[in-house]
C-alpha cells in the first residue's frame, strides 16, 4: 500500500480522560494476557499489545509497519488495538484503571502528564531503544521532570496557510514571513476582507497552539508545573487580538466562527476560497490542498511582535508519541517494536509523513523517492523553521487535558461580547488552574 500525506484525515478534538482518577496501584504487568483488541500479527511465542489511534488508512499502514516488524522479529507477536481518536482516551483510561493497558501505547502531549505523572509509563532511556538519531528537541518534548516517557513520531508546527489566489484578487503580494508582524497580518486581513467579495482575511486559530506562540513572544509559557504559566495581562491581549480582528471585519463574525467549527474541512472558509489565511498544522497541508483543490496553498511562519523570525514563538510539536507501559511484563519486546517504528527505514517508508516529519535526517533521506511534492515542501519548511527554534514549551500539567475547551469557550464569549478580554483571562486561569492534579 502506498500512503501519502494527501490522504491524511484531520483528527477531531478529544474528550478528557473520564476514569483516570480510578488508577489502581496494583503491580501486575500490563498486557499480561495479550488477548485484547484486534487480530494479532506474527507467529512467534511472545505476544505484546499495541494500541494507537487514527482513521482507517492509519490502521492499514500501521498494520503494514507491524507486519514488517514481525518479519524481522518472528519471535514476537503483536496484537493490534486501533481506535478512532474520539474514543481512544476513554478506552485507554478504562484499561489502565483495570490494570490491563497495552504494552505499547500511542501517546499525545496533552495526556503525557496524566499518565507519566501517575507512574503508568516506563522510562524509555532505560530500555533497549536507539535514541541517538532523535533530535534533542523531540526528546525533550517527551520528558517530564527529566525522565523520557515518550518518544516523538515526528514534528509539526502551527503555522498560517495562505491562498495566493485570494491575495492576488486583493492586489496583495504574499508577506515576507521572516519579518512580518501582527500589525502586518491584521492589515493584510482587513485589506482582503474589504477588497474581495464574500471573503475574509483570516479564518481559524484561537487554539492552545497560537496561544502558546503568543505567550512565548511575550517571554512567557502557556504552562508551568502547577498550572497556567501565562499571565492574565498577556492572555487578555490574546483575547483582545481576536476581538479586534473580528471588529475590523478581517475575520468571520462570532456566529459564523461557531458554525465554521462544525463544518467538514471541505466546506470550511479557507477550503472554499473565502479566506486568504488560516491557521493549521504543517502536516495538514496535503489535506487542505486537496480540500481546496489547489496545490498553490503555501505555509507562512507566524507573525511576531518584533519582525524577527527567531522571536516569533514558533515551536516544534511532536505529532504524537510512542510510550511503553511501566507495568508491562514484556518491556524488552515492546522496546523492540518502538525501536523499529522510530528507526527502521522500511517502517518509515510505509508511514511517510503521516505522523509528522521524522527528526532523523537519514530516515527522511531514505523516503525521498516516495514523497509527493507537498511532502517535500513540508520537509523543507520544517527543516528551515526548526533551525530557528531555541526552546521547547513546558509540558501540560496533569488534569488539564480539557483546557482547549476552556480557551475556546471564553474566546467565544469574548467574540459575542458577553465578557471582556480581561474578565475572560482571569476566569480562564482560575478555571484551568483548578483542574490541575497535584501530588
Amino acid at each position: 500500500m502506498s500512503t501519502s500525506i494527501s490522504r491524511r484525515s484531520l483528527l477531531t478534538a478529544a474528550t478528557g480522560i473520564g476514569v483516570i482518577g480510578a488508577l489502581t496501584a496494583c503491580s501486575r504487568g500490563g498486557g499480561g494476557s495479550g488477548s485484547a483488541g484486534g487480530g494479532g500479527t506474527g507467529s512467534g511465542g511472545e505476544q505484546i499489545r499495541f494500541t494507537f489511534w487514527g482513521p482507517a488508512f492509519y490502521q492499514e499502514f500501521t498494520g503494514e509497519m507491524v507486519d514488517a516488524f514481525t518479519e524481522a522479529h518472528p519471535e514476537i507477536q503483536v496484537s493490534l488495538e486501533p481506535s478512532e481518536w474520539g474514543g481512544y482516551w476513554d478506552r485507554l483510561a478504562t484499561q489502565v484503571a483495570a490494570n490491563d493497558e497495552p504494552d505499547v501505547i500511542n501517546m499525545d502531549g496533552k495526556y503525557l502528564a496524566e499518565y507519566a505523572g501517575r507512574g503508568m509509563l516506563a522510562d524509555l532511556e532505560q530500555l533497549p531503544i536507539d535514541l541517538s538519531h532523535v533530535a534533542d528537541a523531540d526528546l525533550d518534548s517527551g520528558r517530564l521532570d527529566g525522565t523520557l516517557y515518550a518518544v516523538s513520531t515526528g514534528q509539526n508546527a502551527w503555522v498560517l496557510f495562505a491562498n495566493p489566489a485570494v491575495f492576488e484578487a486583493a492586489g496583495l503580494d504574499l508577506p515576507d514571513d521572516t519579518t512580518w508582524t501582527w500589525d502586518d497580518m491584521a492589515e493584510i486581513a482587513r485589506t482582503i476582507s474589504e477588497t474581495v467579495p464574500d471573503t475574509v482575511g483570516c479564518a481559524g486559530g484561537g487554539s492552545y497552539a497560537d496561544l502558546t506562540i503568543w505567550a512565548r513572544q511575550h517571554g512567557e509559557d502557556l504552562w508551568k508545573a502547577d498550572g497556567m504559566g501565562i499571565s492574565a495581562d498577556v492572555l487578555a491581549g490574546w483575547y483582545q487580538w481576536y476581538l479586534d480582528l473580528q471588529d475590523s471585519g478581517a475575520t468571520l463574525g462570532a456566529t459564523a466562527m461557531q458554525e465554521e467549527g462544525t463544518l467538514p474541512l471541505e466546506q470550511q472558509a479557507f477550503s472554499v476560497g473565502r479566506a486568504g489565511l488560516s491557521w493549521s498544522w504543517t502536516n495538514q497541508l496535503g489535506s487542505v490542498r486537496d480540500a481546496a483543490g489547489s496545490d498553490d496553498i503555501v505555509m507562512l511562519r507566524p507573525p511576531s511582535r518584533t519582525g524577527k523570525a527567531t522571536e516569533n514563538g514558533l515551536f516544534g510539536k511532536a505529532s504524537m508519541f510512542w510510550s511503553i507501559s511501566a507495568r508491562s511484563r514484556k518491556q524488552e519486546a515492546a522496546a523492540a517494536l518502538v525501536d523499529f517504528l522510530v528507526n527502521d527505514e522500511t517502517a518509515n517508508g510505509i508511514q511517510l509523513l503521516n505522523r509528522g516529519v521524522p527528526s532523523n535526517p537519514d530516515i527522511v533521506a531514505s523516503m525521498q523517492d516516495k514523497l509527493t511534492e507537498t511532502d517535500t515542501y513540508v520537509v523543507e519548511f520544517m527543516t528551515a523553521v526548526l533551525a530557528e527554534i531555541s526552546s521547547t514549551p513546558a509540558v501540560q500539567p496533569t488534569g488539564t487535558s480539557g483546557s482547549q475547551d476552556v480557551f475556546t469557550r471564553y474566546l467565544t464569549d469574548v467574540r459575542f461580547g458577553s465578557i471582556t478580554p480581561a474578565e475572560a483571562a482571569a476566569a480562564t486561569i482560575e478555571e484551568v488552574d483548578a483542574q490541575v492534579v497535584t501530588g
